[in-house]
C-alpha cells in the first residue's frame, strides 16, 4: 500500500504528520489486536497483564491509569473483562479504601506467558524493510516530537 505524498504546503505537511502519526497507532492497534485475538484476548489485555507481570506486587489501579494514558472508565473495563476470566484480581488498597489494587492471578500469568512478544510482532511488522539509520532517525523525530508535547502540557 502506497503512502499519499505530502502536500507541498509546509502547513498540510505539519496536519498530515500527525494524521500518519495517529494512523499507524491505529494500525498498530489493530494490528496487535488481530494477534492477541488468536489467544483470547485485546491488545489492552495484553499490555495489561504484561505491566502487572512486570510489578513486584499489586498494583495501584490509579497508577496504571496513568501507566495506560487512560480514564478511569476506560481502565475500568478492561480490568473488569481480565477479572471475569480470571486473569487479575482486586483487592482494596491498605491506605485509602477509595482505591483499589490489582494483580496477576495464576492464570493471568498462564496466559501472558503464550503470547510474551506481542509488542515485538507488531514492532517487526510495523518497520519491515527499514533500514537501522531510518529506524534511528524516525525514533529520534518521534521523541523530539513527545518532548514538544510535553513542554507544551507544562
Amino acid at each position: 500500500m502506497n503512502s499519499p505524498a505530502l502536500p507541498a504546503d509546509p502547513q498540510s505537511v505539519r496536519h498530515a504528520v500527525l494524521r500518519d502519526v495517529r494512523r499507524v497507532n491505529r494500525l498498530a492497534q489493530a494490528h496487535g489486536d488481530r494477534i492477541a485475538r488468536r489467544h483470547g484476548m485485546t491488545m489492552g489485555q495484553w499490555e495489561l497483564l504484561r505491566r502487572l507481570r512486570c510489578c513486584a506486587g499489586p498494583a495501584d489501579q490509579r497508577e496504571l491509569c496513568c501507566a495506560f494514558g487512560v480514564r478511569p472508565p476506560t481502565l475500568t473495563a478492561l480490568i473488569d473483562s481480565a477479572e471475569e476470566r480470571g486473569w487479575i484480581r482486586r483487592s482494596p488498597h491498605p491506605d485509602d479504601r477509595r482505591r483499589r489494587r490489582i494483580e496477576l492471578t495464576d492464570a493471568g500469568a498462564e496466559a501472558i506467558a503464550a503470547l510474551p512478544h506481542l509488542g515485538r510482532e507488531v514492532d517487526d511488522a510495523m518497520t519491515e524493510g527499514f533500514s537501522e539509520r531510518e529506524l534511528e532517525r524516525m525514533a529520534a523525530l518521534l521523541r523530539r516530537a513527545a518532548e514538544n508535547l510535553r513542554g507544551a502540557a507544562r
